[in-house]
């Protein structure tokens, strides 16, 4: 990433905005943006499967459920963000799972690029399937998106839910226990 190059474009679109950049309290804005984006998409050519470590334990006929993982991602449409929680549910085949954390940081690689929540959703499932070969995965992704609440009408505080479902978790029966114990089969 060229910092200075995105520097001078943050500078001349505020400058064709209207915006002032040589007043004191603008002069570093297009260096303390270019900056966070360098932060922000550092990782956006990484592979999400390198996040996630299986091993092997005795687990048998359990469903492994991690809740209200927040992220925060940019939408594609607007380039502003959208953020909330990610909740994964999965069923492990033969025993293969992978530490909590590795979720987190394979949500953080994945939500770190332009997106669309349905495809965000359906990466990070995809992912958790391909790198634990589970028998079944469901993720639900709740979140707001600035583009809904500051355009428009404005519904300022509008959820936006979406799942995606793999393998055995498509089963009717084990659907339901996962969305009632991540919370949202009410919702849903």
């Amino acid at each position: 990433m060229n910092r200075k190059k995105i520097e001078e474009l943050i500078r001349n679109a505020l400058e064709e905005l209207g915006i002032n950049t040589t007043e004191d309290l603008l002069q570093k804005t297009p260096e303390r943006v270019a900056e966070l984006l360098e932060e922000i998409f550092k990782d956006v050519k990484k592979d999400p499967l390198e996040e996630i470590h299986p091993y092997k334990t005795d687990v048998k006929n359990e469903i492994i459920i991690l809740k209200e993982i927040p992220f925060f991602s940019f939408c594609e449409h607007h380039l502003l963000p959208f953020f909330g929680r990610v909740h994964i549910a999965y069923i492990p085949r033969d025993g293969v799972i992978a530490g909590f954390s590795h979720f987190v940081s394979m949500i953080n690689v994945i939500s770190r690029r332009l997106q669309l929540q349905e495809r965000l959703c359906d990466e990070i499932a995809e992912t958790v399937s391909k790198a634990l070969k589970a028998e079944g995965v469901m993720v639900l992704i709740e979140s707001r998106h600035l583009c809904v609440e500051i355009r428009g009408e404005k519904p300022f505080g509008t959820e936006v839910v979406t799942i995606s479902v793999k393998g055995k978790m498509n089963e009717t029966s084990i659907k339901e226990i996962a969305l009632g114990m991540v919370g949202c089969k009410e919702r849903v």
